[in-house]
């Protein structure tokens, strides 16, 4: 899923770029101002945004503080990872819900220069949350499978340090 991320991220990008292009070669070479290339390139970084924020959930580079996390063991970083990623899914809840309303209401209006529902461009935000709710279950399940392993490996370890004691 990730890789589709990336492959949609530099879509846009690549989009973006071709739009912005048009911009300045028919406004500075030709005097042509083509009024929807502006409107556009927005519309494609405001989608770059909200995909490329999943891709950071996924990779878990988001902003945090880490002064707590690096002061506890392992296992409590797993559980307050998992804590963490359960709020993050939580909070996309509620902004996939809210965002979708929001967006069912700018149907009304149409774009300023292109002839599209101005809901398209508000529907960027369910649509980025809803990936950044998958993956913030998906780290869930990594953390949890991550504990249970450490878990796991902490119980055959014991008889051995038990032996070894003797």
């Amino acid at each position: 899923m990730e890789l589709i991320e990336k492959y949609i991220s530099v879509s846009l990008f690549i989009a973006m770029l071709l739009v912005l292009t048009v911009q300045i070669v028919s406004r500075y070479f030709f005097s042509i101002a083509i009024p929807w290339t502006e409107e556009l390139s927005r519309w494609l970084y405001i989608y770059i945004i909200f995909v490329g924020a999943s891709e950071a959930v996924s990779r878990r580079d988001h902003i945090a503080i880490d002064i707590v996390p690096n002061r506890l063991s392992e296992s409590a970083n797993y559980v307050l990872d998992i804590m963490i990623h359960l709020v993050f899914a939580a909070t996309s809840v509620v902004i996939i819900y809210r965002g979708y309303l929001f967006a069912q209401r700018m149907d009304r209006l149409g774009s300023i220069t292109m002839d599209v529902q101005m809901s398209v461009l508000y529907m960027a935000v369910p649509l980025g949350f809803t990936l950044i709710l998958i993956k913030s279950l998906l780290n869930v399940g990594t953390s949890f499978a991550a504990l249970q392993d450490m878990r796991v490996n902490k119980k055959q370890l014991s008889p051995l340090m038990k032996t070894a004691d003797k």
